[in-house]
């Protein structure tokens, strides 16, 4: 049996092109398989929402504070000006 120089190469280019491939798809397999487990995590919230004992946490609100001298909140309105002056 000969040794066909061209077909060694050829071999080799092609196990390159396949590492090259093979870490792609372990990159979008990755990928792929944190997108399930969000998934999966995101299902098992909203079955613990739907379920028929499902009491919903109280939110603490903090105290509203007084400001002195009665002041409104929110944006406070510009000075009118003429436009002539």
């Amino acid at each position: 049996m000969a040794l066909d120089i061209s077909q060694l190469e050829e071999v080799i280019k092609n196990a390159k092109n396949s590492d090259i491939v093979k870490k792609d798809l372990r990159k979008a397999l990755r990928s792929v398989s944190a997108a399930i487990r969000t998934l999966n995590q995101a299902v098992e919230d909203m079955d613990a929402i739907l379920a028929d004992d499902y009491q919903p946490a109280v939110k603490e609100r903090k105290a509203r504070t007084v400001t002195p001298g009665g002041a409104k909140r929110g944006r406070k309105p510009k000075n009118a000006v003429p436009a002539g002056e």
